[in-house]
């Protein structure tokens, strides 16, 4: 059986920002898909990882955009197990525009928890073996922690809500793109376009969680961005952590 998935979609217009451009956590929800299918194909989904009382958590991922499909265009994604990295399972993803050139690329590490005491398992502990393409990258960046010393400024405060909380009762990772994304203003939008995206997911949240949003400028050009949110509920714990790039709109 082969080891890596394809699929083609073709983008709705829900799928797309006021630009008409393909927006990032639509593009975060297509990989976490087609990360959930190979998963299952390759015999580690969720329904058998249930059954061993395992999960999959995404704790880590780094993506680079070349470019932005429109609505109503078609693209292919492809994704494959990149391998092992400590107690990471890598994932990777290539995005392929209608003409079949690469317009985004993204590299993930997953964690295997125990369901009932939340604590990461090895990788030896998966009901079946998975077949990895160590050989193939689309990005070569592994998982790390981000340590920003710098002072920061509150963008906004969110408490999670019923359309925040997914099937498990906590905040699935593609809420908290969303409210990376939320930290920017739509003449900011206007004027710019992310270039790249690396983002470490900390702690889960929960309904009516208090959360607070920072951000910090972090390079000298005041492109590179470091976002951040407490949980006000729990101790102020960190929940997650980013750092953000931009270049101009004129991709």
């Amino acid at each position: 059986m082969k080891s890596f998935f394809e699929e083609t979609h073709k983008i709705r217009t829900y799928d797309v920002d006021f630009k008409n451009q393909l927006k990032v956590n639509s593009i975060f929800n297509f990989m976490q898909d087609v990360a959930s299918e190979n998963a299952k194909e390759l015999g580690a989904g969720w329904e058998e990882l249930q059954e061993a009382g395992l999960f999959w958590a995404l704790s880590w991922v780094k993506i680079e955009f070349l470019n932005y499909p429109k609505s109503e265009e078609s693209f292919k994604i492809r994704t494959w197990p990149k391998g092992v990295y400590r107690l990471y399972a890598l994932r990777d993803f290539l995005l392929f525009d209608n003409q079949n050139n690469i317009f985004c690329r993204a590299a993930t590490a997953w964690l295997l928890v125990n369901v009932k005491s939340k604590r990461v398992n090895d990788l030896k502990n998966l009901p079946k073996g998975i077949p990895y393409l160590t050989d193939e990258h689309a990005l070569t960046d592994l998982p790390a922690k981000i340590k920003i010393e710098n002072k920061k400024e509150i963008v906004y405060k969110k408490i999670v809500v019923y359309t925040d909380i997914d099937m498990n009762l906590h905040v699935n990772n593609e809420k908290y793109v969303e409210f990376i994304l939320n930290c920017y203003s739509q003449e900011h939008y206007s004027a710019n376009n992310i270039k790249s995206l690396q983002i470490s997911f900390l702690s889960e949240t929960k309904y009516g969680d208090n959360l607070e949003i920072f951000v910090n400028k972090i390079s000298q050009d005041g492109n590179t961005h470091f976002v951040e949110a407490l949980n006000l509920n729990n101790d102020n714990k960190q929940v997650f952590n980013a750092i953000v790039e931009w270049r101009g709109n004129n991709l």
